[in-house]
């Protein structure tokens, strides 16, 4: 049987990400004790998430030990909290996707600021584009753009920069 487990780690990593802070564990493990899928959400906000489907990066990998499960059993919650938690830790596909365009961005472009990159991705834009003057260089309000719109606008700046 499926078992969910959530565990608090009252320690810090150890490793050159320690200052992370202490951590939550998330566990689905199966009968024979291993883990199926993995979350481990930290103090400064990071969380770390391993399945069949990734089961390594550059900050941990998914458990390759079996439990104990007894050692394990005050620790029980119900499939659903676990469902819950790791549904908070699935972005949306459009907001992956525009992550992901920024991060490949700032790869080739290391040395720009973040902000920089948001606007020469056309994330934020002038309100007036033709003459930024006239509106005091004031930056378009996004906050009612779709998601898709903004997806288009970064591609449409990235194939203008390639050309």
């Amino acid at each position: 049987m499926i078992k969910y487990f959530k565990r608090e780690w009252n320690e810090t990593r150890g490793d050159e990400f320690d200052s992370w802070g202490a951590s939550i564990w998330y566990l689905e493990v199966g009968t024979d004790g291993y883990p199926i899928r993995q979350m481990e959400l930290y103090e400064n906000g990071n969380r770390l998430k391993y399945d069949s489907n990734k089961t390594f990066d550059d900050y941990g990998c998914l458990g390759d030990q079996a439990l104990d499960i007894q050692e394990f059993e005050r620790f029980e919650i119900g499939k659903d909290e676990f469902e819950q938690e790791w549904r908070k830790s699935n972005p949306k596909k459009e907001h992956q996707e525009i992550l992901d365009l920024i991060a490949d961005y700032l790869a080739n472009h290391y040395s720009q600021r973040f902000g920089q990159a948001i606007f020469n991705l056309g994330i934020n834009e002038f309100a007036n584009k033709t003459h930024a003057e006239k509106e005091n260089y004031r930056l378009r309000d996004i906050y009612n753009d779709q998601d898709s719109t903004i997806i288009e606008r970064i591609k449409s700046r990235l194939e203008r920069f390639e050309e």
